[in-house]
């Protein structure tokens, strides 16, 4: 079972992208982060990162060319480039989506994205995260050094954004993904460690095989 995709979901501020990189460490899992990806594209960075080549060579089958951006913060730079034909375009979706199936087609990896359960139709282990809402306004507001209204303000303006795109371009509201889930967990009173043991632990109780740990 160390070959498995293990798939991290869910609403945005849960702590997704923390947990899924613990987990991803404790079981010595490769990791890729959908979301990261796509704030590397705005500030970026894009170019520095080890799926770069990959990302490139997807992009030149489509013909397709990455603008430049330089956002200087991850959560008003992915916002920012939701506002542009590039960002909407189905082209771009088709191409992130296609490089993290490949991804996940090599096994060994925890990938962590918003629409990855509805994308990843064969991943072994899909689990989705959610959180009160003041918690996630605090996660991201620490994580980005913005105030806590501002920080409410963008995660509802991308929030929304995000369902109505995704649903222009796949038909689906992100949040039923939660359906598709094999574990639903609130990530509220707990911390990222508490989160990742419990993972750990369903995980343990799904597999026929010695335990992970």
């Amino acid at each position: 079972m160390k070959d498995s995709v293990i798939i991290i979901s869910g609403i945005p501020g849960s702590g997704n992208t923390t947990i899924a990189k613990l987990l991803a460490e404790k079981l010595s899992l490769d990791y890729f982060s959908m979301g990261q990806l796509f704030k590397d594209i705005a500030s970026g960075r894009y170019k520095e990162k080890n799926y770069f080549d990959k990302l490139l060579s997807l992009c030149e089958e489509r013909k397709l060319t990455i603008p430049s951006f330089s956002s200087s913060n991850d959560s008003e730079g992915a916002l920012n480039l939701w506002e542009t034909d590039f960002g909407r375009s189905r082209e771009f979706h088709e191409v992130i989506d296609e490089l993290q199936r490949n991804l996940a087609e090599r096994g060994k990896i925890v990938i962590d994205g918003k629409l990855s359960l509805f994308i990843v139709k064969n991943a072994d282990f899909k689990i989705w995260l959610k959180s009160e809402s003041e918690n996630r306004v605090a996660r991201t507001s620490t994580r980005d050094s913005l105030e806590k209204d501002k920080t409410l303000e963008i995660i509802n303006k991308r929030h929304e954004k995000e369902r109505a795109e995704w649903k222009k371009i796949y038909g689906l509201d992100y949040l039923e993904q939660e359906k598709l889930a094999d574990i639903v967990i609130d990530t509220t009173h707990s911390s990222p460690k508490e989160i990742v043991e419990k993972i750990i632990s369903f995980l343990n109780q799904k597999i026929d095989a010695p335990p992970w740990l």
